[in-house]
Protein backbone atom coordinates (compact mmCIF):
# COMPACT_ATOMS: atom_id res chain seq x y z
CA UNK A 1 0.00 0.00 0.00
CA UNK A 2 1.17 3.54 -0.72
CA UNK A 3 2.70 5.09 2.40
CA UNK A 4 0.97 8.39 1.59
CA UNK A 5 -2.51 7.55 0.29
CA UNK A 6 -4.45 10.32 -1.44
CA UNK A 7 -7.36 12.13 0.15
CA UNK A 8 -10.49 10.02 0.55
CA UNK A 9 -12.38 12.38 -1.77
CA UNK A 10 -9.85 11.75 -4.55
CA UNK A 11 -10.25 8.00 -4.08
CA UNK A 12 -14.04 8.34 -4.23
CA UNK A 13 -13.77 10.47 -7.36
CA UNK A 14 -11.67 7.78 -9.01
CA UNK A 15 -14.25 5.23 -7.92
CA UNK A 16 -16.98 7.25 -9.64
CA UNK A 17 -14.92 7.44 -12.82
CA UNK A 18 -14.36 3.68 -12.64
CA UNK A 19 -18.09 3.02 -12.23
CA UNK A 20 -18.87 5.21 -15.23
CA UNK A 21 -16.20 3.49 -17.28
CA UNK A 22 -17.64 0.08 -16.42
CA UNK A 23 -21.06 1.30 -17.50
CA UNK A 24 -19.52 2.49 -20.74
CA UNK A 25 -17.99 -0.98 -21.09
CA UNK A 26 -21.45 -2.51 -20.74
CA UNK A 27 -22.68 -0.40 -23.64
CA UNK A 28 -19.71 -1.40 -25.78
CA UNK A 29 -20.22 -5.05 -24.84
CA UNK A 30 -23.66 -5.06 -26.44
CA UNK A 31 -22.12 -4.44 -29.88
CA UNK A 32 -18.66 -5.92 -29.34
CA UNK A 33 -19.36 -9.51 -30.54
CA UNK A 34 -20.69 -8.12 -33.83
CA UNK A 35 -17.52 -6.16 -34.69
CA UNK A 36 -14.79 -7.55 -36.95
CA UNK A 37 -11.54 -8.72 -35.34
CA UNK A 38 -9.63 -5.52 -36.05
CA UNK A 39 -12.35 -3.34 -34.50
CA UNK A 40 -12.62 -5.67 -31.52
CA UNK A 41 -8.87 -5.42 -30.87
CA UNK A 42 -8.91 -1.61 -31.09
CA UNK A 43 -11.95 -1.34 -28.83
CA UNK A 44 -10.53 -3.73 -26.24
CA UNK A 45 -7.13 -2.04 -26.27
CA UNK A 46 -8.56 1.47 -25.88
CA UNK A 47 -11.03 0.52 -23.14
CA UNK A 48 -8.35 -1.39 -21.19
CA UNK A 49 -5.90 1.52 -21.37
CA UNK A 50 -8.59 3.91 -20.17
CA UNK A 51 -9.38 1.60 -17.26
CA UNK A 52 -5.73 1.49 -16.19
CA UNK A 53 -5.46 5.25 -16.58
CA UNK A 54 -8.42 5.78 -14.25
CA UNK A 55 -6.71 3.55 -11.68
CA UNK A 56 -3.44 5.49 -12.14
CA UNK A 57 -1.60 2.46 -13.48
CA UNK A 58 0.97 3.09 -16.18
CA UNK A 59 2.53 0.43 -18.39
CA UNK A 60 6.20 -0.23 -19.09
CA UNK A 61 7.41 -2.88 -21.50
CA UNK A 62 10.76 -4.53 -22.04
CA UNK A 63 11.83 -6.93 -24.76
CA UNK A 64 10.71 -7.55 -28.32
CA UNK A 65 6.95 -7.77 -28.79
CA UNK A 66 5.74 -10.39 -31.29
CA UNK A 67 4.19 -9.23 -34.53
CA UNK A 68 0.71 -10.34 -35.48
CA UNK A 69 0.65 -12.68 -38.44
CA UNK A 70 -1.71 -15.03 -40.22
CA UNK A 71 -1.38 -17.53 -37.38
CA UNK A 72 -2.19 -16.70 -33.79
CA UNK A 73 0.05 -17.11 -30.78
CA UNK A 74 -0.49 -18.10 -27.18
CA UNK A 75 0.42 -15.50 -24.56
CA UNK A 76 1.39 -16.99 -21.20
CA UNK A 77 2.15 -14.87 -18.13
CA UNK A 78 2.53 -15.15 -14.39
CA UNK A 79 -0.67 -14.26 -12.55
CA UNK A 80 -0.69 -11.50 -9.92
CA UNK A 81 -4.06 -9.75 -10.11
CA UNK A 82 -7.42 -9.51 -11.83
CA UNK A 83 -5.83 -6.50 -13.54
CA UNK A 84 -3.39 -8.72 -15.47
CA UNK A 85 -5.92 -9.31 -18.25
CA UNK A 86 -6.46 -5.60 -18.76
CA UNK A 87 -2.72 -4.87 -18.69
CA UNK A 88 -2.07 -7.45 -21.39
CA UNK A 89 -5.09 -6.34 -23.40
CA UNK A 90 -3.79 -2.77 -23.29
CA UNK A 91 -0.64 -4.06 -25.02
CA UNK A 92 -1.81 -7.02 -27.12
CA UNK A 93 -5.61 -7.55 -27.12
CA UNK A 94 -6.32 -11.26 -26.78
CA UNK A 95 -9.02 -13.74 -25.86
CA UNK A 96 -8.22 -15.08 -22.42
CA UNK A 97 -8.77 -18.46 -20.86
CA UNK A 98 -10.26 -17.88 -17.41
CA UNK A 99 -11.49 -20.10 -14.62
CA UNK A 100 -15.26 -20.57 -14.55
CA UNK A 101 -15.61 -18.59 -11.28
CA UNK A 102 -14.75 -15.36 -13.10
CA UNK A 103 -17.95 -15.69 -15.11
CA UNK A 104 -19.94 -15.15 -11.89
CA UNK A 105 -18.12 -11.98 -10.83
CA UNK A 106 -20.45 -8.97 -10.78
CA UNK A 107 -20.24 -7.01 -14.03
CA UNK A 108 -16.59 -7.88 -14.76
CA UNK A 109 -17.54 -11.51 -15.38
CA UNK A 110 -20.19 -10.43 -17.88
CA UNK A 111 -17.77 -8.07 -19.61
CA UNK A 112 -15.20 -10.87 -19.89
CA UNK A 113 -17.82 -13.16 -21.40
CA UNK A 114 -18.90 -10.56 -23.98
CA UNK A 115 -15.27 -9.86 -24.90
CA UNK A 116 -14.78 -13.50 -25.87
CA UNK A 117 -13.13 -14.98 -22.78
CA UNK A 118 -12.98 -18.77 -22.77
CA UNK A 119 -14.11 -20.15 -19.41
CA UNK A 120 -12.87 -23.51 -18.22
CA UNK A 121 -14.01 -25.83 -15.45
CA UNK A 122 -10.69 -27.48 -14.65
CA UNK A 123 -12.25 -30.09 -12.39
CA UNK A 124 -14.12 -31.58 -15.33
CA UNK A 125 -11.66 -33.42 -17.60
CA UNK A 126 -14.07 -33.55 -20.57
CA UNK A 127 -14.63 -29.78 -20.39
CA UNK A 128 -10.88 -29.19 -20.42
CA UNK A 129 -10.53 -31.34 -23.54
CA UNK A 130 -13.26 -29.41 -25.36
CA UNK A 131 -11.71 -26.08 -24.37
CA UNK A 132 -8.34 -27.29 -25.65
CA UNK A 133 -9.87 -28.07 -29.05
CA UNK A 134 -11.63 -24.72 -29.16
CA UNK A 135 -8.47 -22.77 -28.30
CA UNK A 136 -6.46 -24.72 -30.86
CA UNK A 137 -9.06 -23.79 -33.50
CA UNK A 138 -8.84 -20.10 -32.53
CA UNK A 139 -5.04 -20.14 -32.83
CA UNK A 140 -5.25 -21.67 -36.31
CA UNK A 141 -7.63 -18.85 -37.26
CA UNK A 142 -5.03 -16.26 -36.30
CA UNK A 143 -6.59 -15.28 -32.96
CA UNK A 144 -4.22 -14.45 -30.10
CA UNK A 145 -5.16 -16.24 -26.89
CA UNK A 146 -3.87 -15.49 -23.40
CA UNK A 147 -3.71 -17.62 -20.27
CA UNK A 148 -2.10 -17.87 -16.84
CA UNK A 149 -0.69 -21.41 -16.56
CA UNK A 150 -0.19 -21.15 -12.79
CA UNK A 151 -3.95 -21.43 -12.40
CA UNK A 152 -3.88 -19.07 -9.40
CA UNK A 153 -2.48 -15.71 -8.35
CA UNK A 154 0.78 -15.04 -6.49
CA UNK A 155 2.39 -11.96 -4.96
CA UNK A 156 4.37 -11.47 -8.17
CA UNK A 157 7.76 -12.12 -6.58
CA UNK A 158 8.05 -15.66 -7.87
CA UNK A 159 6.46 -17.94 -10.44
CA UNK A 160 4.31 -20.91 -9.49
CA UNK A 161 4.11 -24.27 -11.25
CA UNK A 162 2.84 -24.12 -14.85
CA UNK A 163 0.09 -26.60 -15.76
CA UNK A 164 1.20 -28.03 -19.09
CA UNK A 165 -2.32 -29.16 -20.13
CA UNK A 166 -3.25 -25.51 -20.69
CA UNK A 167 -0.44 -25.19 -23.25
CA UNK A 168 -1.51 -28.22 -25.30
CA UNK A 169 -3.62 -26.12 -27.76
CA UNK A 170 -0.45 -24.31 -28.91
CA UNK A 171 1.22 -27.67 -29.61
CA UNK A 172 -1.84 -28.93 -31.50
CA UNK A 173 -2.02 -25.76 -33.60
CA UNK A 174 1.74 -25.47 -34.11
CA UNK A 175 1.46 -21.91 -32.78
CA UNK A 176 4.04 -19.63 -31.21
CA UNK A 177 4.23 -19.22 -27.44
CA UNK A 178 4.90 -15.76 -26.03
CA UNK A 179 5.96 -15.77 -22.33
CA UNK A 180 5.52 -12.44 -20.50
CA UNK A 181 6.75 -11.64 -17.00
CA UNK A 182 4.44 -9.28 -15.06
CA UNK A 183 5.31 -7.22 -12.00
CA UNK A 184 3.71 -4.15 -10.41
CA UNK A 185 5.85 -1.28 -9.13
CA UNK A 186 4.96 1.59 -6.81
CA UNK A 187 5.67 5.25 -7.55
CA UNK A 188 9.22 4.82 -6.22
CA UNK A 189 9.95 2.08 -8.76
CA UNK A 190 9.98 -0.62 -6.11
CA UNK A 191 8.04 -3.93 -6.30
CA UNK A 192 4.58 -3.50 -4.81
CA UNK A 193 2.19 -6.06 -3.35
CA UNK A 194 -0.78 -3.67 -3.20
CA UNK A 195 -2.07 -4.92 -6.57
CA UNK A 196 -1.76 -8.61 -5.71
CA UNK A 197 -5.13 -10.37 -5.58
CA UNK A 198 -4.33 -13.18 -3.17
CA UNK A 199 -5.63 -14.85 -0.02
CA UNK A 200 -9.14 -14.01 1.14
CA UNK A 201 -9.18 -10.56 -0.48
CA UNK A 202 -12.48 -9.89 -2.27
CA UNK A 203 -12.75 -8.11 -5.60
CA UNK A 204 -14.34 -5.05 -3.96
CA UNK A 205 -11.57 -4.88 -1.33
CA UNK A 206 -8.93 -5.14 -4.03
CA UNK A 207 -10.48 -2.36 -6.11
CA UNK A 208 -10.76 -0.04 -3.10
CA UNK A 209 -7.14 -0.71 -2.12
CA UNK A 210 -6.00 0.20 -5.64
CA UNK A 211 -8.14 3.36 -5.65
CA UNK A 212 -6.35 4.53 -2.50
CA UNK A 213 -2.89 4.22 -4.07
CA UNK A 214 -1.29 7.20 -5.75
CA UNK A 215 0.32 5.46 -8.69
CA UNK A 216 1.50 2.07 -9.89
CA UNK A 217 3.32 0.80 -12.94
CA UNK A 218 2.63 -2.52 -14.59
CA UNK A 219 5.92 -3.81 -15.97
CA UNK A 220 5.62 -6.39 -18.76
CA UNK A 221 8.82 -8.14 -19.85
CA UNK A 222 8.55 -9.91 -23.22
CA UNK A 223 10.86 -12.91 -23.36
CA UNK A 224 11.90 -14.85 -26.45
CA UNK A 225 9.04 -16.40 -28.42
CA UNK A 226 8.92 -20.20 -28.26
CA UNK A 227 7.96 -22.38 -31.22
CA UNK A 228 5.39 -24.95 -30.12
CA UNK A 229 5.60 -27.02 -33.31
CA UNK A 230 6.48 -30.65 -32.60
CA UNK A 231 7.28 -29.82 -28.96
CA UNK A 232 6.35 -31.73 -25.83
CA UNK A 233 3.88 -29.70 -23.79
CA UNK A 234 5.66 -30.37 -20.49
CA UNK A 235 9.00 -29.25 -21.88
CA UNK A 236 7.31 -26.20 -23.37
CA UNK A 237 5.65 -25.34 -20.04
CA UNK A 238 8.99 -25.64 -18.24
CA UNK A 239 10.70 -23.43 -20.83
CA UNK A 240 7.99 -20.76 -20.52
CA UNK A 241 8.08 -20.91 -16.71
CA UNK A 242 11.86 -20.56 -16.64
CA UNK A 243 11.78 -17.68 -19.13
CA UNK A 244 9.26 -15.76 -17.02
CA UNK A 245 11.14 -16.50 -13.79
CA UNK A 246 14.33 -15.21 -15.40
CA UNK A 247 12.46 -12.16 -16.69
CA UNK A 248 11.27 -11.31 -13.17
CA UNK A 249 14.76 -11.82 -11.78
CA UNK A 250 16.30 -9.48 -14.34
CA UNK A 251 13.78 -6.67 -13.92
CA UNK A 252 15.40 -3.27 -13.59
CA UNK A 253 12.47 -0.84 -13.43
CA UNK A 254 14.41 2.39 -13.84
CA UNK A 255 16.27 1.51 -17.04
CA UNK A 256 16.03 4.33 -19.52
CA UNK A 257 15.51 2.04 -22.47
CA UNK A 258 12.12 0.88 -21.16
CA UNK A 259 9.17 1.91 -23.25
CA UNK A 260 6.61 3.70 -21.11
CA UNK A 261 2.97 3.98 -22.11
CA UNK A 262 1.08 6.75 -20.35
CA UNK A 263 -1.94 8.75 -21.37
CA UNK A 264 -1.26 12.42 -22.02
CA UNK A 265 -2.54 14.48 -19.07
CA UNK A 266 -5.03 16.22 -21.30
CA UNK A 267 -6.50 12.91 -22.49
CA UNK A 268 -7.10 11.23 -19.14
CA UNK A 269 -10.84 11.78 -19.57
CA UNK A 270 -11.04 10.48 -23.10
CA UNK A 271 -13.88 11.62 -25.30
CA UNK A 272 -14.16 8.01 -26.44
CA UNK A 273 -15.32 7.08 -22.96
CA UNK A 274 -18.69 8.67 -23.68
CA UNK A 275 -19.06 10.22 -20.25
CA UNK A 276 -16.42 12.95 -20.38
CA UNK A 277 -19.06 15.68 -20.71
CA UNK A 278 -20.49 14.67 -17.35
CA UNK A 279 -17.28 15.63 -15.56
CA UNK A 280 -15.77 19.04 -14.92
CA UNK A 281 -12.37 19.21 -16.69
CA UNK A 282 -11.01 21.00 -13.63
CA UNK A 283 -11.38 17.75 -11.68
CA UNK A 284 -8.62 16.28 -13.80
CA UNK A 285 -6.21 18.54 -11.95
CA UNK A 286 -6.81 16.80 -8.65
CA UNK A 287 -3.68 15.09 -7.26
CA UNK A 288 -3.27 11.47 -8.28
Amino acid sequence: MDKHPPDILVSLFRGCRLALHLLHGMLLAVFYPHLNQARQRRTLKTWSRQLLDILNIGIQTEGQQPMRGESGYLIVANHVSWLDIFVLNAIHPSRFIAKSEVRNWPLIGWLCKRSGAVFIERAIRRDAALISQRVSHLLKQGVCVGLFPEGTTTNGKQVGHFHSALIQPAVDAGARLCPIALRYLDDHGEPSSAIAFTGDTTLVQSIWRILQCRHHTALAVFTSVLDASNENRRALARAAQEAIAQGLQNITPKKQEQETIFAHPQTRLSAQSGYVLLLDPALNKLPK
